[in-house]
């Protein structure tokens, strides 16, 4: 579905991305995760064609076995095909439009009909009461804000999301809730991209984790293959993971 195969990125001479190489598959849920300053976002930003000319780009990403060559043709398949919630969900909203403004927006541009009743499931499914469609952006909390750019990623359900950081603003009960509202859409509908800074999370609910280190992927695979992982940064991360109990470390050691 989405193929990243060798793709690199310099500013002017200096290398920011190196030799990255992925795949995505139906019904896949890939976490990338990283250290801040690692790569992740640059990587999210070149999938989505939104890096600045400024920038050198070689390798190739494929979609649905087709090259992405160009922004236009992202902008044909992204909101409708590839759905993608920001890092920075405060500027994703116009000042002087309502919520369900927004919504209408994303509709109409896909050809779609405004489906109120879908919407209105979704938004319970993420706590957002129906009142606040006739608000704008700037009358929100930065949790709501968040949870509409998960509703207006998902409502014209993609076969792929695209997750940057999505639960720095919000509290724990909330983050879990909605990464499982998440998490019940893979398998049906949608495979995920999911970048974090939190091994935990990553563990806890993907299928396949990328680490991310300097720009590069320097280790890959599932829960099990990342709790034997020999790699030093690897084994950082670990270390500061939480969900990772000491009777867990223990009986990996014992059974080596």
């Amino acid at each position: 579905m989405l193929v990243i195969d060798q793709l690199s990125i310099k500013h002017d001479e200096r290398p920011l991305l190196q030799d990255v190489s992925f795949a995505i598959e139906r019904n896949e849920w890939v976490c990338l995760v990283g250290a801040s300053g690692s790569g992740k976002s640059l990587l999210v930003k070149s999938i989505l064609q939104m890096l600045p000319n400024t920038l050198q780009t070689t390798g190739t990403i494929y979609w649905n076995d087709q090259e992405i060559g160009d922004a236009s043709k992202t902008c044909s398949i992204y909101g409708c095909e590839i759905g993608y919630i920001p890092q920075h969900y405060t500027t994703s909203f116009a000042p002087f439009l309502t919520m369900d403004e927004h919504i209408r927006d994303l509709f109409e541009s896909h050809d779609e009909a405004y489906d109120k009743d879908r919407i209105r499931s979704a938004m319970a499914e993420i706590h957002l009461s129906e009142e606040l469609l006739n608000r704008y952006p700037l009358e929100l909390s930065g949790g709501q804000l968040q949870r509409f750019c998960l509703l207006l990623a998902s409502i014209l359900q993609p076969t792929l999301i695209i997750a940057d950081e999505i639960t720095n603003a919000l509290d724990v009960l909330t983050a879990r809730q909605v990464t499982e509202w998440l998490k019940s859409m893979i398998g049906q509908t949608s495979s995920m991209l999911w970048v974090t800074h939190d091994l935990a999370e990553a563990m806890t609910y993907a299928d396949h984790i990328l680490v991310m280190k300097d720009g590069r992927i320097v280790d890959a695979g599932n829960r099990e293959h990342l709790i034997a992982s020999e790699n030093p940064y690897t084994k950082s991360l670990l270390q500061a993971a939480p969900i990772l109990k000491r009777e867990e470390r223990l009986e990996h050691v014992i059974t080596r």
